[in-house]
């Protein structure tokens, strides 16, 4: 019996690697599709209540309007958001080749013209031409990636906003389906879960971003460090990736005033936009987020790395939403429980229960730990 009882654990274990595998294969091969999907299945469920609230608020002939004025939010805030992108990634590779004219003003003056330094200078100097072509090369390079990426990405765009669309016009039906399909509404328990902590996490990380865009254009405008609206659009947009996003915001602005400024102004930028955001991360981030996205802080980190490894900068964005997902349906499953408590920053079932609000208006473990009891 022990003997089998390996067997059947190894036969397991080997079939469910092979699964992950697959897996992701499918989600790195299928890349597109499932960051549509996924992206649209967060929005519809992070706009749905707005679209029901206006439309229940209309006449019977009127409801519709529900559905147009969510849309036409989304698409102001996706064509700010998507612009913003553009905006800065255009205004960087613009300034790229006024860089590299600052090559000999951060070489020290050596005026005997001698020594390492004396050589560098003349290095500098003499390649100076070959350098600046060199440059100029990599900007075209880098202007076409993005005239290809901005194409790519209001392709993008225009396909989540249409499923998006369909979604939140089909959202009735679909919960007829999924009340058929499953038997119970259980499932709509774990949507309307997710769904809220969505819309918390956004509406955090919005009003956070905007006070890092306004603290950090203050503060690099105090040193005279130029393009100071595209560092403070680029600490908003990265804002809505925890951890990596806010090191990238300061690590930016701070490289660029070495290049354009000197050694000590850059210093003092840094160690500012530092502070900055351990004020704002430590201190303001956990009070207003509070306890709903009930992630640990290095699990948010490595899930970032993971989904950007795995499909790029969406997957950057991604990457938090997407493993709250995941722990939210581990949490809703009794044998993946475990799972979804390693995933979370609490340390008992009990404590994740409550961080997402089923102690008291979600049922379904209890009811499958009483079954299995039972059983």
């Amino acid at each position: 019996m022990s003997e089998s009882a390996n067997q059947s654990r190894l036969s397991n274990l080997l079939l469910g690697s092979v699964l992950l595998v697959v897996t992701l294969l499918a989600l790195r091969i299928l890349a597109g599709v499932f960051i549509t999907v996924a992206l649209g299945i967060f929005i519809t469920l992070a706009c749905l209540p707005l679209a029901k609230r206006i439309a229940n608020a209309l006449p019977t002939g009127f409801k519709w309007l529900g559905l147009t004025t969510a849309m036409a939010l989304l698409i102001a805030i996706v064509t700010t958001f998507t612009g913003g992108l553009i905006f800065c990634v255009q205004r960087i590779a613009a300034k790229i080749p006024e860089l590299s004219l600052d090559l000999e003003r951060m070489v020290p003056n050596n005026s005997g013209g001698g020594g390492v330094i004396g050589n560098l200078q003349e290095l500098v100097r003499t390649r100076g031409d070959a350098i600046g072509n060199t440059v100029l090369k990599q900007i075209e390079g880098l202007a076409a990636t993005v005239a290809s990426g901005t194409g790519l990405m209001i392709t993008g765009t225009v396909i989540v906003l249409f499923f998006v669309l369909l979604a939140l016009g089909e959202t009735d039906r679909w919960r007829d389906k999924m009340d058929q399909v499953t038997g119970g509404e259980d499932w709509q328990r774990v949507t309307d879960t997710l769904g809220r902590t969505l819309r918390e996490f956004i509406l955090v990380r919005t009003f956070i971003g905007f006070v890092t865009a306004a603290v950090y254009g203050g503060w690099l405008m105090f040193f005279g460090v130029d393009l100071i609206l595209v560092w403070a659009t680029l600490a908003f947009l990265l804002t809505f990736v925890p951890n990596l996003g806010s090191l990238l915001s300061g690590v930016l602005p701070t490289i660029y005033a070495f290049l354009t400024l000197d050694f000590g102004t850059a210093f003092l930028v840094g160690a500012g936009l530092f502070a900055i955001e351990q004020v704002l991360g430590n201190w303001l981030d956990p009070k207003l987020q509070g306890r709903r996205v009930s992630l640990s802080p290095l699990v948010i980190l490595v899930s970032i790395l993971f989904w950007g490894a795995l499909w790029g900068v969406a997957g950057a964005f991604l990457g938090t939403p997407m493993t709250l997902t995941i722990m939210i349906l581990c949490n809703a499953t009794l044998p993946l429980r475990p799972v979804a408590l390693l995933l979370s920053n609490q340390s008992r079932p009990e404590g994740l229960d409550a961080a997402l609000g089923w102690e008291d208006e979600w049922g379904g473990v209890d009811r499958d730990v009483q079954a299995v009891s039972q059983d």
